[in-house]
């Protein structure tokens, strides 16, 4: 095990952010990774035959199933919510060196079945570069960029809900729940399952990063060339790809169907925005029904950042309840 030791400035410098980029590296590693991640089966399905017309190869010689992938090509966002376009600007930048020191990482770490294709990366650093943020950049588009709203939506859920543990229980409330190899002792986060030099954070604080397709893994970034982060699993990731469950009918002639829908959609809570895309209703049809449950008491609203989530109340939970009997 190891551990990332805090003082009481990181203690109060931590903080969360959703990454468009560790998102879709994640997705094509899901995809690399087919029969270990068993929680993903339909979205692959559904993206088969999209990621067939990929050419993913340089990727997939640096994310070997065990073993290093190199920090660069997911830099922490430096954004609460990054956009792709700067993230993989980023990626673009980094120096030849560290694109050099990061490969060879990656090639000589457990043997990685990649190599000859790194050794021949190594040949030419600054196309290397190019050419893995091109294939970054052409599986965002494909695979993550059409269902970002959908995606978007489950990690803003879960950084409300994280916050309001940090706020609640503070860190050991929040570590005990995040995933289950890690353990709040004192002054330090213990990482039962890892093996690498633990790091004083000296009071950088930790990112946070919720992974919709990191299940059920935990990521750990400790290089201390980068902001020392954790990304974790989402909650709400499983329920991500399955169709949502229709209403029932007693509650569709109490409330009309679409009304009746969009309560039970708020689990886990959603934009108006969210709503409109998954459901394609326009805005103001979606406003408007929101705006009667939060009227009858069925549903409540909180603001987090620049979005509104709204979610279902007790009472709107016992009339879903009662509508199935």
């Amino acid at each position: 095990m190891t551990a990332l030791r805090f003082t009481q400035a990181d203690a109060l410098r931590c903080r969360f952010g959703a990454s468009p980029l560790w998102e879709t590296m994640s997705a094509v590693r899901v995809l690399n990774g087919a029969k270990h991640r068993p929680l993903y089966a339909d979205w692959i399905a559904a993206r088969q035959d999209v990621a067939r017309k990929l050419d993913l190869r340089g990727l997939k010689a640096v994310q070997p199933r065990v073993g290093f992938t190199p920090d660069f090509l997911t830099p922490p966002p430096k954004a609460s919510r990054a956009k792709f376009a700067t993230e993989i600007a980023r990626v673009r930048s980094t120096p030849l060196e560290r694109v050099r020191a990061e490969l060879i990482r990656s090639r000589d770490e457990l043997k990685n079945p990649g190599t000859p294709e790194i050794d021949k990366m190594l040949t030419d650093l600054a196309g290397t570069r190019e050419r893995l943020a091109d294939e970054i950049e052409s599986a965002w588009e494909a695979l993550i960029r059409p269902d970002w709203p959908m995606i978007s939506r489950v990690l803003e859920d879960d950084i409300a809900y994280r916050g309001r543990q940090l706020t609640d229980g503070g860190l050991a409330g929040l570590f005990d729940d995040l995933h289950p190899t890690l353990v709040w002792e004192d002054d330090r986060l213990i990482l039962t399952r890892y093996r690498f030099e633990g790091r004083d954070l000296t009071g950088q604080g930790l990112l946070l990063v919720p992974g919709v397709f990191a299940w059920p893994h935990l990521v750990v970034v400790a290089d201390p060339a980068y902001h020392p982060t954790l990304v974790y699993p989402a909650r709400g990731a499983a329920r991500l790809w399955s169709d949502a469950p229709a209403p029932p009918d007693a509650l569709a002639r109490l409330l009309g169907r679409t009304r009746a829908t969009l309560l039970i959609a708020l689990d886990p809570p959603a934009t108006t925005s969210a709503l409109a895309t998954q459901y394609d209703l326009a805005l103001a049809t979606v406003a408007e029904h929101l705006s009667a449950l939060y009227d009858a008491g069925l549903a409540t609203r909180r603001r987090t950042g620049h979005q509104v989530h709204y979610r279902r109340t007790e009472v709107g939970q016992a009339v879903v309840d009662a509508s199935v009997g």
